[in-house]
């Protein structure tokens, strides 16, 4: 019998290890992984997982939204671009200031500021129609993944430690003198304390609270921009006084709250049809700085980035994609996302890029650390790894990175359930600070590459079987077929895909693991618009390579919305291969269609020409019906020349 010390001794076990743990499992590499085959061995956790003897959930709905149309503008106002003369301010107020920085922890943050991030918009909103809200997370072929507080830190340059961002300051005479400045400009004609206005008043002053409004700017503009469009932000004077002085302030938690909101927001917007009195389509505004989310993208998807620029010693990391134009236009983004889910980078960070230095967490060998609470490094590395409440201003968002365990080399099991402590901002903010009870911290060597838990896999399958079958029974009750030859091939199509093909992510069609040659006999009997409106099996892409470039042919059946800058919604008909060509692992447009008649011939579509934007749908399947037919007519011809 287990006397009262061995309780309480196994209780204060269980309190403090709450981050992480360790233990044997059957481990397999991460859905869409080839070859995978379910191993024994140590693995390490973030906590908290559901217990083994808990049955596998099936609440849990992880479908994809669907998009009708984009609204008639997205503005991402909070996407700023630095001005010729804020450069030199930042170089100016950086000589003087710059241990200060450092010390306030943030030195990166302010000279990314001065770096230009060019916006792709169709990027961006593809990847915010996988987003999730419940979780924070994206959904993708592979498992979830999110923005972190690690990216964060390490592309935005802002801290996880500190003082939160409500937060106030005893002083007030300072602040008072901000206060006047900024009223003083709202009296001009202008009638506000316009950025501009604001930088010409202080700029090389030489004034002795130049360098907090030289910060107050800072943080309107590019931390924490608002409605207020080029105004400062009154709310933000407590905190460029506290950083002034060196003083830390947790940013990074405000930053990815903000991100997470608009996120959220846009995925529960854009993607739904919004109509005013008049019919048209209204347009809708975000503020939280994503081009974050812009880099975090190009960082962890290579195939889909531009060559990044070299860093030179001391530059943030930020720099590698200063000025970069989106060289690939992915107008589908979800075809690019699907064709390269095996290139995805779990942990970019933890390798050294050019003369960018990786984090002191960032380990060789993987390691167990003692737990000091002293240590800045180990409390933040903590933070970034422990379910918490990210407090922002007017916005407090639920973080859980033990969804997302293998960005941070750590293995992945099914995620638990954690309960909100948001009922109050500070409520929320005791939840971020609250102390760290491991007494020790595994570190995973940075080459490590983690493997989910086979009934995570499992689980993953469950998921994605019951999503793929609620898909295709929706999309049946919606075809308009216009034989009933078709719709049985359409329903035999459907009964195939959920019997064969259900180790696909929620949301996703399934992928077969070869490309298969479409029955052109059988496909004589049907119209093109018929193929559209019936076929529902995507097939896995090939690559060939040609030259210095590889072009990488994804055959495909309907293509779910495929989305182009202009136009409504197009679907590509099923011996439909579309061209994306790689030069040095940056792919360019979709913009050819190749039309396979029969196995070995075909004729290649320019999409920008007759096919492409600004004609709808019924005249590009029109024109793809004749495109068929001539061809089936030229080979007939061929075919009888050679028995002539």
């Amino acid at each position: 019998m287990e006397t009262s010390l061995e309780v309480e001794e196994q209780q204060e076990e269980q309190d403090t290890i709450i981050i992480m743990e360790e233990r044997e499992e059957e481990m397999v590499p991460p859905p869409t992984s080839p070859g995978a085959h379910p191993a024994p061995r140590i693995a390490h956790f973030l906590k908290p997982s559901l217990p083994t003897s808990i049955n596998l959930p099936s609440s849990l709905s992880l479908l994809t939204l669907t998009i009708n149309k984009y609204p008639l503008t997205v503005a991402f106002s909070g996407w700023r671009y630095p001005h010729k003369d804020w450069k030199t301010w930042v170089h100016r107020m950086h000589f003087l200031h710059k241990s200060t920085w450092i010390k306030a922890g943030i030195n990166d943050a302010l000279i990314n500021s001065t770096v230009t991030i060019p916006r792709n918009k169709a990027l961006i909103l593809g990847f915010v129609e996988r987003w999730c809200s419940h979780t924070n997370t994206f959904l993708f072929p592979f498992g979830e993944s999110t923005l972190t507080l690690e990216d964060i830190m390490v592309l935005g340059g802002y801290s996880v430690l500190g003082d939160s961002v409500l937060t106030t300051t005893q002083l007030i005479e300072i602040e008072d003198k901000l206060e006047q400045a900024r009223l003083e400009l709202q009296r001009t004609r202008a009638q506000k304390a316009h950025h501009c206005s604001w930088m010409a008043k202080f700029m090389g002053s030489g004034s002795e609270i130049e360098h907090e409004a030289f910060l107050v700017l800072w943080l309107s503009r590019f931390v924490f921009p608002s409605s207020s469009y080029d105004s400062i932000r009154k709310n933000v004077f407590s905190i460029a006084v506290l950083l002034a002085r060196g003083n830390k302030i947790a940013l990074a938690p405000a930053v990815l709250a903000a991100i997470y909101r608009d996120l959220s927001f846009l995925n529960s917007t854009v993607f739904t049809k919004f109509e005013d009195e008049g019919g048209s389509v209204s347009s809708v505004t975000v503020w939280a700085t994503l081009q974050l989310l812009h880099v975090w993208i190009w960082e962890r998807f290579p195939a889909i980035r531009p060559n990044p620029n070299s860093v030179e010693n001391g530059e943030p990391r930020l720099a590698r994609w200063h000025n970069l134009n989106q060289v690939m236009s992915i107008e589908n983004v979800r075809l690019a996302l699907d064709s390269t889910s095996y290139h995805f980078h779990w942990r970019p960070y933890s390798l050294a890029v050019n003369n960018c230095t990786s984090c002191k967490y960032y380990k060789e060998e993987d390691e167990w650390i003692s737990f000091d609470s002293d240590n800045e490094d180990l409390i933040a590395f903590a933070r970034c790894l422990r379910a918490s409440e990210l407090v922002g201003f007017e916005c407090v968002e639920q973080y859980l990175p033990h969804r997302v365990a293998m960005q941070f080399g750590f293995d992945q099991d099914l995620p638990g359930h954690v309960a909100r402590a948001n009922e109050t901002p500070k409520f929320a903010w005791a939840n971020y600070t609250r102390p760290v009870g491991d007494k020790k911290l595994y570190f995973p060597s940075r080459l490590f590459e983690a493997d989910v838990t086979t009934r995570y896999l499992e689980w993953w399958k469950h998921l994605a079987l019951k999503e793929t079958t609620q898909a295709s029974n929706s999309a049946a009750g919606n075809e308009k077929s216009s034989s009933r030859n078709s719709k049985q091939k359409a329903q035999s199509s459907n009964s195939e895909k959920v019997d064969n093909e259900a180790d696909v992510p929620p949301g996703f069609c399934p992928k077969s693991s070869k490309v298969e040659v479409g029955d052109s006999v059988d496909e004589d009997t049907l119209t093109v618009a018929e193929i559209v409106m019936n076929r529902q099996k995507i097939n896995r892409k090939t690559s060939s390579a040609a030259g210095n470039e590889s072009v990488q042919k994804v055959e495909s059946s309907v293509f779910r919305n495929i989305v182009l800058k202009s136009g409504p919604v197009v679907e590509e008909p099923e011996n439909t291969a579309f061209e994306v060509t790689a030069n040095g692992g940056t792919s360019v447009a979709h913009h050819r269609v190749r039309v396979n008649c029969n196995e070995g011939q075909s004729s290649v579509l320019n999409m920008d020409g007759p096919f492409g934007k600004g004609v709808d749908l019924e005249t590009r399947i029109s024109k793809l019906e004749r495109e068929v037919a001539r061809l089936k007519t030229a080979m007939a011809k061929e075919i009888g020349k050679n028995f002539s």
